[in-house]
């Protein structure tokens, strides 16, 4: 995280921007994790910051099964039902979301 800071602060990404950007990293590390690898992977995750028109561009790409993160929640949310909450939580604090599934990577890029 303290790359990510340091890269996003370079980029000019003002501190309210930041703390929304640490959180969804955190939250899309801990689903590549927990569901897609269950838990275990030596895998690596690539993030990159990359200066966009309007604040900053994430790019998130992991080696877990393909799962794409962009697409419509299959449940409605709610509190007694456990999932969804991390993906609508990423979805509201990026301004908009792609996802793509390249040479057995899931890339996902949100711009904040």
């Amino acid at each position: 995280m303290a790359e990510v800071a340091n890269r996003a602060g370079s980029l000019g990404l003002s501190a309210d921007a930041l703390s929304r950007l640490q959180l969804i990293v955190e939250e899309l590390f801990i689903n590549t994790i927990s569901h897609g690898h269950r838990g275990d992977s030596d895998d690596r995750v690539l993030i990159r910051l990359l200066p966009a028109t309007d604040g900053i561009t994430l790019h998130y790409e992991d080696g877990a099964p393909p799962f794409d993160p962009t697409r419509p929640l299959a449940q409605a949310i709610h509190p007694e039902v456990p999932g969804g909450l991390g993906l609508s939580l990423i979805r509201g604090m990026s301004k908009s979301q792609r996802y793509r599934h390249q040479n057995g990577r899931n890339i996902t890029e949100l711009d904040i």
